[in-house]
């Protein structure tokens, strides 16, 4: 509880610097959103996807107190690029505030390598893009992530895998939305155990259910929302969210939960030792670490991992971490396809 109470103190005076930032430098008239590309080329075999999170610049106001990390920041973007994924998939918190118009400016400036690239990207909606409320976030987000196409939670298919993306702010939307965001997951995950040419399913969304970090804690809502029913679905190899400022990997009953929020935001400490939430951590990183991003491989066992990690102040990449998610073994799951007959 005390983290909880710590972390929305926080929270509230991170939203009233950003106001105060806004009212002294969000005046200038705003120029039209940067659309990122919504075609991602036919999948083959050693495809990748990107993952990247929590790319926000940190208020000037906050800078006190909290890293600055443009030149870091920049440098995962161009890397990004450089690497040419066939899909870039971001778990959310691109800006500070996802109500200005100029944070969103800077951002369209800082990707303008992905552009050129013609890296298709999608987002998660992180808590930072709807600081203003709702309807500005939408209106800045949906003109730039062509692939959401209009959605908080979506699908994407990308061969035998199939990349599921939720919207896991439970405060901002209503309970009727939280209710039907959960109906639609728990529904778009069985159709998937029963659809022959899926051997996969990774799940994308901004707030961790298990985190080490010594700014948030573990997310409620979504233990309860999203866990149960990925743990249950038959093909789901992985969950990957971002909002901690760090790295964490954890393996829970046979799946993967990925914590990779390095893409330029603040870092934020680790609890470690005894002081731990969580012992099953697999990256044996000390509490403060890189700036990074992962690359997804997909090939004919499953999916190969590599986390590329940046030092503050670096300007050399390294290996963070390096893990396989398996295809699921393949058991007598009827196929809806199949008539009642049993094809595995």
């Amino acid at each position: 509880m005390p983290d909880l109470y710590h972390a929305k103190v926080r929270c509230l005076l991170m939203r009233r610097a950003a106001f105060l930032f806004i009212a002294a430098t969000g005046c200038a008239a705003p120029k039209g959103p940067a659309k990122f590309s919504a075609t991602v080329e036919s999948y083959h075999e050693g495809a990748r996807i990107a993952v990247v999170g929590d790319m926000q610049r940190t208020a000037p106001t906050l800078e006190f107190w909290r890293e600055q990390n443009d030149g870091e920041r920049r440098q995962v973007v161009e890397a990004i690029a450089e690497a040419k994924p066939s899909l870039l998939m971001v778990t959310g918190d691109n800006v500070f505030n996802g109500g200005s118009h100029a944070q969103w400016e800077s951002f369209d400036e800082l990707t303008a390598p992905l552009r050129k690239a013609e890296v298709p990207v999608a987002t998660a909606f992180g808590n930072h893009e709807y600081w203003v409320g709702l309807q500005r976030a939408e209106a800045h987000v949906f003109p730039r992530f062509a692939l959401n196409a209009g959605r908080h939670w979506f699908t994407i298919p990308f061969g035998p895998l199939r990349l599921v993306v939720l919207d896991s702010n439970e405060s901002e939307l209503t309970p009727v939305q939280w209710s039907s965001q959960a109906t639609w997951f728990a529904g778009t995950l069985e159709m998937f155990d029963h659809d022959d040419g899926v051997r996969g399913v990774v799940v994308l969304f901004h707030h961790p259910p298990f985190t080490n970090s010594s700014v948030t804690g573990d997310e409620i809502d979504v233990q309860e929302a999203f866990v149960p029913p990925f743990k249950r679905a038959h093909k789901t190899i992985a969950m990957l969210n971002g909002h901690v400022h760090s790295y964490e990997r954890y393996m829970r009953d046979g799946k993967t939960y990925v914590v990779s929020g390095g893409g330029g935001g603040p870092r934020a400490r680790l609890k470690i030792g005894d002081g731990r939430r969580h012992k099953d951590d697999q990256c044996s990183e000390p509490a403060l670490r890189d700036f990074h991003f992962a690359l997804y491989t997909v090939n004919k066992e499953g999916v190969s991992t590599e986390v590329r990690g940046l030092p503050k102040g670096g300007t050399v990449w390294r290996v963070l971490d390096r893990f396989d998610l398996q295809w699921p073994a393949l058991t007598h799951v009827i196929s809806a396809n199949a008539r009642g007959r049993l094809v595995h």
